[in-house]
């Protein structure tokens, strides 16, 4: 009766083992998918504050530069006036 006892017990011994790595796999898992999600949230919510906060940042950025070029155009049309060539 008693190795019949003890056989019980190492098989549920057993079982136990492969349940808590079958658990322990799916919850790191199910933690990574969470944390990636969180990543994907944090992501995207920080582009969404950057786009907010640069806005229309190349339109601005293109229209500087063209008033920047046009200026120092206009200046140089002026030297060669100047100068007579």
């Amino acid at each position: 009766m008693e190795p019949i006892f003890w056989m019980g017990m190492g098989a549920a011994g057993v079982v136990s083992l492969i349940l808590m790595r079958l658990a322990a796999r799916h919850g790191w898992t199910w933690v990574r998918d969470q944390l990636k999600q969180h990543a994907m949230d944090v992501e995207s919510d920080f582009k969404q504050r950057v786009a907010a906060a640069i806005g229309d940042f190349p339109d601005r950025l293109r229209l500087e530069f063209h008033s920047e070029v046009a200026r120092l155009e206009s200046e140089i049309a002026t030297l060669k006036t100047k100068v007579g060539a």
